[in-house]
């Protein structure tokens, strides 16, 4: 079972999840936003810039809670949360992330690989790796 610290912000749950950086040739830590409601994890442009990725992937439309916006479909090769390893994540690119200085989202993709609990009293995040998707997952 792995556990994340979580930090809540404005009602707002946030982790720290390593993603894979294509500059470092590592994972880098980043804050990022924990959304059951999002579909598919989501990064900011100057987030994925940081991790040396292009933002200028396969443009597609999608809702968010503040409407209809344009994204670009990109895959992360690794997520690392704490040490279950997930390879070949789809995700978006999207820029308006910058407008509220968010990393990311992590999305359903994600989390539903995992069943988790939310701990608020301990301020943490307790996942376990579902068997339906082992196929993702190294530990």
């Amino acid at each position: 079972m792995e556990k994340l610290d979580i930090i809540i912000i404005k009602d707002l749950v946030y982790s720290e999840v390593k993603f894979w950086s294509i500059i470092d040739n590592d994972f880098f830590a980043m804050r990022v936003l924990i959304d059951t409601g999002a579909r598919i994890t989501t990064f900011s442009d100057s987030a994925l810039i940081k991790l040396g990725y292009a933002t200028d992937g396969k443009p597609v439309t999608v809702r968010t809670g503040g409407g209809t916006t344009i994204a670009n479909e990109i895959t992360i090769p690794k997520i690392q949360i704490g040490s279950t390893e997930l390879t070949n994540i789809s995700a978006h690119s999207n820029k308006f992330l910058d407008e509220f200085k968010i990393n990311g989202i992590l999305g359903m993709n994600v989390l539903s690989k995992f069943n988790f609990n939310v701990d608020f009293d301990n301020s943490l995040i307790e996942l376990k790796t579902r068997k339906m998707h082992q196929e993702y997952v190294s530990v």
